[in-house]
């Protein structure tokens, strides 16, 4: 990664200027290079989780990028995630779509997990709808359902936002009792029937990873208040909050709490969701856009700032 200098250097660009950032220009990089290529202005920005990249499907593209191909952002090292961005419309909806993540369990520094978000928002993004295949911890949760997030907790053992600095030097002092914008909440859940999912809220408990969950943390998660277990999630999260995005979780169950579980397992169950995760995303991209039509937002960055038994992810 390079280096932009002093760590309270803010993030900047078309649609960052005076947002806070982590004193790197990775993602400020990334986006000069997909300017070369397309000018598209997305609204809405997403991040599919493993093996729902086949919901990418419904992207009309304006353009396609491998995350190699743009500069500080690394290749994921993960199967099922294909490491690509779309640029097009979905649902004639100008839409980001981030086909897999950059894990912190792979090695990477929070700064680089937060890659996608901080890009989908510099060209112009203010919806950023996170992704993720999960483990139960709710034992009424079944493999193939659908949880909307109402919550958090983060277990990573880092905050994501720890060195960011907002443009006058001074940290990041986030209100996130509302992380997880209620509006788009609702629309997800009203919608995902109609898309053939059985559908819950919930909240999403997040661990560092890469090893899945022993018995006796699947009770402490449970007890903690988690609904669903992952790897993923909090280090895009809360940077979306940061930069001023309405942020909506949606995670698929891939294996119920109290069996064993495998990579493979995850994956196998996340694709077998993707059509149904395709057609909610279809249902609910323009509903969701005409919420904050001509980019409102119900959260201003620089307002924010001031003052289970048993498992699941690679899932993620």
């Amino acid at each position: 990664m390079t280096d932009a200098g002093a760590a309270g250097t803010p993030a900047s660009g078309p649609a960052g200027a005076g947002l806070p950032g982590p004193g790197d220009d990775d993602a400020e990089r990334a986006v000069a290079a997909i300017r070369e290529r397309s000018g598209l202005v997305p609204r809405i920005g997403i991040i599919l989780g493993s093996g729902l990249g086949p919901a990418a499907d419904l992207v009309e593209q304006d353009a396609s990028f491998s995350f190699e191909e743009l500069p500080g952002v690394p290749a994921p090292t993960v199967p099922g995630h294909a490491g690509r961005l779309l640029l097009g419309t979905l649902a004639g909806v100008p839409a980001a779509a981030f086909m897999g993540r950059i894990h912190y369990y792979e090695g990477h520094p929070m700064t680089v997990s937060s890659i996608p978000v901080r890009v989908a928002r510099l060209l112009g993004a203010d919806i950023m709808v996170i992704t993720a295949s999960v483990g139960a911890l709710d034992p009424a949760l079944r493999p193939g359902s659908l949880v909307v997030a109402t919550d958090h907790l983060n277990m990573m053992g880092e905050n994501p936002l720890r060195g960011w600095r907002n443009a006058d030097g001074s940290p990041p002092f986030l209100d996130v009792s509302a992380l997880y914008d209620p509006e788009l909440r609702r629309i997800a859940l009203e919608e995902a029937p109609a898309a053939g999912l059985e559908v819950a809220e919930g909240v999403y408990l997040a661990a560092s990873g890469p090893t899945y969950e022993t018995r006796a943390e699947i009770g402490f998660m449970r007890a903690a208040g988690g609904t669903v277990v992952g790897m993923s999630v909090v280090p895009e999260a809360l940077p979306a909050k940061a930069l001023g995005m309405r942020i909506l979780g949606l995670f698929s169950v891939t294996n119920s709490v109290g069996g064993e579980v495998s990579h493979l397992e995850v994956l196998e169950v996340g694709r077998s969701m993707g059509p149904n995760l395709a057609r909610l995303l279809a249902r609910i991209v323009p509903r969701m856009a005409a919420t904050s039509a001509g980019g409102s937002q119900s959260s201003d960055a620089g307002a924010a700032v001031g003052a289970g038994s048993d498992e699941h992810e690679t899932r993620s």
